[in-house]
C-alpha cells in the first residue's frame, strides 16, 4: 500500500511539474531558426493580394559562385505568422548551367507587384550585366530580364 501511495504521489508531483514546465513555454535552440550558410539575402518588399494582405519575399543564395534567386508571396496566418504562400524559383538563374553570379541586390515595390534587380557576371561571357526581375501580380508570376553590352 505505502508502495502504491509512493507511486501516486511521485505520479502527481511529475504531473504538476510538467503542467509547469509547459506553462512557461519551451526553449527554442539556434537550430530552429538557423538560416542555411548559402543564404545571403533575405528582403521584404511590397505587397501583393486583393486586400494587400501579403508581401513578397526575395531569397538568395549561392553555391559553387552561382546565384539562386526565389520569389515568395507571403501571407499571415490566423496567428498572425507570415507563411509562403507560392514560391517561385527564377528558372533562368536556378539551373546548374546558368553560372550567374549577382551581386547589388535591391528590391522596389510597384503599382503590380516588385522589381528585383542585380548586378549580373555570367560564366559563360561577359557581356551580361544586370538582371531585371519583375513578379507579381499573381503567385508564380514573374518576368527576367537580362540585359547585356554591346
Amino acid at each position: 500500500m505505502a508502495k502504491t501511495g509512493a507511486a501516486t504521489l511521485l505520479a502527481a508531483a511529475l504531473s504538476l511539474c510538467a503542467a509547469g514546465a509547459h506553462a512557461l513555454g519551451s526553449d527554442h535552440g539556434y537550430d530552429g531558426f538557423k538560416t542555411p550558410d548559402a543564404v545571403s539575402w533575405v528582403q521584404l518588399c511590397g505587397i501583393w493580394g486583393k486586400d494587400h494582405q501579403g508581401t513578397y519575399r526575395v531569397i538568395h543564395a549561392s553555391q559553387d559562385a552561382q546565384s539562386f534567386l526565389y520569389v515568395q508571396w507571403m501571407a499571415r496566418d490566423a496567428n498572425g505568422r507570415l507563411n509562403a504562400a507560392h514560391t517561385a524559383a527564377i528558372s533562368e538563374l536556378d539551373n546548374d548551367h546558368a553560372e550567374i553570379a549577382l551581386t547589388d541586390l535591391g528590391c522596389r515595390a510597384t503599382p503590380r507587384g516588385i522589381v528585383v534587380t542585380a548586378r549580373a557576371a555570367s560564366g559563360h561571357d561577359d557581356k551580361l550585366r544586370r538582371v531585371t526581375i519583375e513578379a507579381g501580380p499573381a503567385p508564380g508570376q514573374y518576368r527576367y530580364r537580362a540585359q547585356r553590352t554591346r
